[in-house]
């Protein structure tokens, strides 16, 4: 991973309206594509970048200030037809909501063990043959110093590419991609992370 200027991300092409590949795994039809790009599109927002032609990723949200970085998220890869999966707390699942949850693309998790938690998202990764995986890593809505570091060594134990998504409130803009390869040095490549989402301004700045 390199470490980029505010001036070399700026001038970072981003595609519009990208497509996604045949091995990225898929879901809905024309029919639910089209709705989720049309409230996309009521709500003033449009999509750029690309995702990566992949089986399995990795994907990161940032900033994250606001609920609606959620939906934005489920309204983008609804459009781009994909088959998102999201961290739920365990608790949820055992609510009247809890099989729609689990329909949705919801996966129980108990945050409070942080190791158990990496490991179960690798295991999920390991025993599926696709698999479309979101995290915030900042891991709450409230402003924080330092993200949680389990995003990094899930994809680094599935040996799978992190895909950056960037709530763009300032622009009205999803920004997809880059796709960047762990290489197991955290306190080096979490800089080169995060460079991607400064000056990005999110639904509350912080």
């Amino acid at each position: 991973m390199k470490l980029l200027s505010l001036e070399e991300r700026q001038q970072i092409a981003y595609a519009e309206t990208p497509r996604i590949g045949a091995s990225v795994p898929r879901r809905g039809n024309w029919a639910t594509r089209l709705v989720a790009s049309s409230i996309m599109r009521l709500l003033g927002w449009r999509i750029v970048g690309e995702v990566p032609d992949l089986p399995k990723i990795l994907m990161i949200g940032a900033p994250h200030t606001s609920a609606w970085d959620f939906l934005l998220t489920v309204l983008t890869v609804g459009s781009l037809g994909g088959d998102l999966h999201y961290l739920v707390k365990q608790s949820f699942f055992a609510s009247p909501l809890g099989g729609l949850i689990r329909w949705l693309g919801g996966i129980p998790v108990d945050r409070q063990n942080t190791r158990g938690f990496v490991d179960q998202m690798i295991d999920e990764f390991e025993r599926r043959d696709t698999f479309m995986l979101a995290i915030m890593p900042e891991g709450t809505r409230s402003k924080v110093k330092e993200w949680r570091s389990g995003f990094y060594y899930i994809a680094l134990g599935a040996g799978v590419p992190i895909s950056l998504v960037i709530f763009d409130f300032g622009e009205k803009l999803m920004r997809l991609g880059p796709a960047l390869t762990p290489s197991g040095d955290y306190e080096t490549e979490l800089p080169v992370l995060q460079s991607y989402f400064l000056g990005i301004r999110g639904k509350n700045p912080t």
